[in-house]
């Protein structure tokens, strides 16, 4: 089995940018969009449906960054789809159905000054086993902005990532019965991936109107943070004074009263946050974090899910990603609970 995903670079902005990705990556762009599409029927959602609702979540995202929206339109055309298509890459509960999403993601930071090597900070990204052959690597360069590195499915802009700057973000679902017209949450992370501190990272994200809720884990040099969001309201998470932070799919703040997921989702999510807690130490290493990644204890509702775990659910661990932040690297299993490879941010020469 191959363990690297593909690399594509991509550099400037705008229109031209989201032509030339999707371009480079239009096989798997393609099967991407086909398995939006699949699941878009299976709940009741014709394309023209959801073509529809693109218009208003386009406006509101050109309204506070105008160059990510005509990058995602120019997404759509340059794999020969449309610019609509580009945004249903993008928008994926806020279409197939947020009340009946799975419990997907687990995250964490491990920021205590006496590391040895610095931050270190980690995602196992949960979806639809079809999703992780869809994974590439995305390398993005600007001329005014740190270059950025996102590991995502093919035609999204960001699903997780790391920038020049050492900005880390990696992200959770959360649920509650608000949703509204606002940037997607996968643009989050693009968001945050522009900045060059964790702080003015998670402004930028609480100063956008957003689609829906989602958690972002958002780590540098010199720490970590969470912020925990829906579309009206935010709330931060610092680390523990051992320096350990970790977060799965249930609010941990004043936000928990917009808590709407049911028992089982619940369940699974706090069972996977006492796991991580009980698992990890201030010092871990690259490699005690990949294990911990690839816990299977208390399956079904383990950090690292399996399809077969409940498959009336649809979800797996597709990627797990360590991010080695100093070192500005990126460790990523494209197979978990398999080997990993090593992804410098910046392109070597």
């Amino acid at each position: 089995m191959n363990t690297r995903l593909p690399e594509v670079h991509v550099h400037g902005e705008g229109r031209a940018a989201g032509r030339a990705y999707g371009e480079a990556a239009r096989d798997l762009v393609l099967r991407h969009h086909e398995m939006i599409v699949r699941g878009l029927a299976a709940r009741g959602m014709e394309l023209p449906e959801a073509q529809a609702h693109v218009a208003a979540v386009r406006a509101a995202t050109a309204a506070v960054a105008p160059a990510l929206a005509a990058e995602v339109d120019g997404v759509g055309e340059g794999a020969g789809l449309t610019p609509d298509d580009g945004w249903i890459l993008q928008l994926r509960a806020e279409l197939t159905g947020w009340n009946i999403a799975p419990p997907e993601c687990s995250s964490l930071a491990l920021v205590s000054p006496a590391r040895p090597g610095g931050p270190l900070a980690a995602q196992n990204a949960d979806l639809p086993p079809q999703a992780g052959p869809l994974f590439l690597a995305l390398r993005r360069t600007f001329a005014d902005r740190p270059a950025l590195l996102t590991i995502t499915p093919a035609g999204q802009l960001g699903h997780h990532g790391m920038n020049e700057a050492g900005v880390t973000v990696f992200g959770n679902f959360l649920r509650t019965p608000e949703w509204g017209v606002g940037v997607p949450r996968y643009l989050l992370t693009r968001l945050a991936l522009a900045e060059t501190s964790r702080h003015a990272a998670a402004d930028a994200v609480a100063a956008v109107p957003r689609s829906g809720p989602r958690n972002l884990l958002i780590a540098d040099d010199e720490g970590a943070l969470d912020i925990e969001t829906t579309p009206s309201g935010t709330a931060r998470l610092d680390p523990s004074p051992e320096g350990v932070l970790p977060h799965t799919n249930h609010f941990l703040t004043e936000l928990a009263v917009q808590e709407s997921a049911p028992p089982e989702w619940l369940r699974n999510s706090r069972a996977r946050l006492a796991r991580l807690e009980e698992l990890l130490t201030p010092d871990a290493s690259p490699e005690d974090v990949a294990e911990v990644l690839a816990d299977r204890a208390g399956a079904p509702d383990a950090l690292c899910h399996l399809a077969a775990d409940a498959p009336h659910l649809d979800i797996a661990t597709v990627i797990s990603t360590i991010a080695e932040i100093r070192a500005r690297r990126l460790r990523v299993c494209a197979a978990p609970p398999g080997p990993y490879a090593l992804y410098p941010v910046k392109e070597p020469t």
